[in-house]
C-alpha cells in the first residue's frame, strides 16, 4: 500500500500537469506515456493519452465526457450573457471552440503512467439537447467512441486506422487495447450520460466486443425523481447495478447536488460516494477553471457569498464553512480516488481497497473526505 500512495503522491504534485517522474518508477511500475488526438468530422473528436510500451501489453481502456457548458469563447457574448452566440454548433466564424474535452489531461496523463489507454471525448454536439434526449446522445457518443477503437485494436481496421500518430509517428494500438475491461468517467452533465450508457436497461446496447467494468460519476447531474423514493421508475435508465460505481460530491459545489443514493438500493457490485469537503464543481476541469483564462472560467463556490476569505458555505449545512480546496488540491483529490478506483476495478490491484473504504487517507494533510461504501 505504501508503495501505491507513493505513486498517487507523485503523479499528483508534480505541478499544474500530473506527470509522473524519474523517482516514481522505484516505487512501483509506470509506464512513459504519449499523447495523441483524432476528429473524424463526423463529431467524433477525443484527445488520447496512452502508455508508450505497447509492445507485449494489452491495456484497460478509460474513457471520459465533460460535461454541459458554453461552446464558443466570445468574450463579448460571455460578458452580455448572450448564450445564443456562446452555447451553439457550430461557432460564430472566427469565434474559437472550447475544448472541454482537453481539460482533464492531468487524469488522462496519470491513469496512463498507471497502465491504461485514456480516451477523452469531445461532448459539445449534444448542445442543443435537454434531459434524457441529451442524456442518449452523450451515451451514443460513447457507443460510437467505443466501437471504432474496438474495430482498432481488434483489427487494425475502422474509422481510424492509420489515422494515430504521436509527433508525427504512427501508433499500432492493435491489439494493445482491451475493450473487454472499459472505465467509465462522466463529469457534471456528462456523468447523467455516463450513468445512462452503464445502467443495467441499456448494456444491451453496448457495442460487439466492449464490456464496461468501472463507472465514476464525478460531481454528476443527478437524474430526476420527484422524491428520494430509490425505487421511483424515473431512475430505472439510470441505475447500474452489476457494475462497481464511485461517485465524487463536493461539498461546495453549486452545479449539482451529485448524491445518487439510490445506487446503493439494489446493487449487487461495489458501490462508493467520496464526499469532498470544498470541493467546487468547476475546478476539476481545468478549461472551466480561472488559471486558464478561458471564456466563462469561474471558480462556482463564490455563490453565495463566502463566510469568510479561503472558505465556502456547505451544500448541506449553510451553517458549515468549509476551508475551500484549490485547483491544484481538487485535482490531485480527484487523480487519487479515480486512480485508486479504476485500479482496483480495471488493473485488478487490491492495495487500493484501503483508500477506497476510507481506512487510510492520503491527502488528509489537506482535505475532509468522507467516505460511504456499500459492498454487497
Amino acid at each position: 500500500m505504501r508503495k501505491l500512495l507513493t505513486v498517487v503522491a507523485a503523479l499528483a504534485l508534480t505541478g499544474a500537469v500530473l506527470v509522473p517522474t524519474a523517482s516514481t518508477a522505484q516505487a512501483s511500475t509506470l509506464h512513459p506515456i504519449g499523447s495523441t488526438s483524432y476528429s473524424l468530422g463526423n463529431e467524433l473528436t477525443a484527445v488520447v493519452h496512452y502508455p508508450k510500451d505497447l509492445a507485449g501489453h494489452k491495456y484497460p481502456v478509460a474513457l471520459m465526457s465533460h460535461g454541459l457548458w458554453i461552446t464558443c469563447a466570445d468574450p463579448k457574448a460571455w460578458d452580455e450573457q448572450d448564450y445564443d452566440k456562446l452555447s451553439v454548433q457550430p461557432c460564430a466564424a472566427g469565434t474559437p471552440e472550447i475544448p472541454s474535452y482537453v481539460g482533464y489531461d492531468y487524469l488522462g496523463k496519470a491513469l496512463a503512467a498507471q497502465g491504461m489507454i485514456v480516451v477523452s471525448i469531445d461532448a459539445n454536439s449534444t448542445i442543443d439537447l435537454i434531459g434524457q434526449e441529451q442524456d442518449a446522445a452523450r451515451a451514443s457518443l460513447i457507443n460510437q467512441h467505443l466501437a471504432i477503437w474496438q474495430q482498432l485494436s481488434a483489427h487494425g481496421s475502422g474509422p481510424l486506422a492509420g489515422k494515430l500518430k504521436d509527433h508525427g509517428q504512427p501508433i499500432d494500438f492493435r491489439g494493445h487495447a482491451d475493450l473487454t475491461n472499459v472505465g467509465l468517467m462522466g463529469h457534471s452533465r456528462g456523468g447523467r450520460g455516463t450513468l445512462l450508457e452503464a445502467a443495467d436497461v441499456n448494456q444491451k446496447n453496448w457495442p460487439a466486443g466492449v464490456k464496461i467494468k468501472a463507472v465514476v460519476p464525478l460531481a454528476a447531474a443527478e437524474p430526476y425523481a420527484p422524491d428520494d423514493n430509490p425505487d421511483n421508475a424515473e431512475y430505472d435508465n439510470y441505475r447500474i447495478t452489476n457494475i462497481p460505481v464511485a461517485s465524487l460530491v463536493g461539498s461546495c459545489d453549486r452545479a449539482v447536488d451529485g448524491h445518487l443514493a439510490y445506487l446503493g438500493a439494489h446493487n449487487k457490485a461495489p458501490y462508493y460516494e467520496f464526499y469532498v469537503h470544498g470541493a467546487n464543481h468547476d475546478f476539476y476541469n481545468t478549461q472551466w477553471s480561472p488559471s486558464s483564462g478561458q471564456v466563462g472560467a469561474y471558480d462556482d463556490a463564490e455563490s453565495p457569498d463566502r463566510p469568510s476569505p479561503g472558505h465556502c458555505s456547505a451544500n448541506d449545512d449553510r451553517q458549515r464553512a468549509d476551508k475551500q480546496l484549490t485547483e491544484t488540491q481538487q485535482r490531485l483529490v480527484s487523480t487519487t480516488y479515480l486512480s485508486a478506483f479504476f485500479r482496483r476495478y480495471l488493473l485488478g490491484d487490491t492495495r487500493s481497497n484501503s483508500i477506497l473504504s476510507g481506512s487510510i487517507k492520503p491527502l488528509g494533510a489537506f482535505s475532509t473526505i468522507d467516505v460511504h461504501q456499500d459492498l454487497p
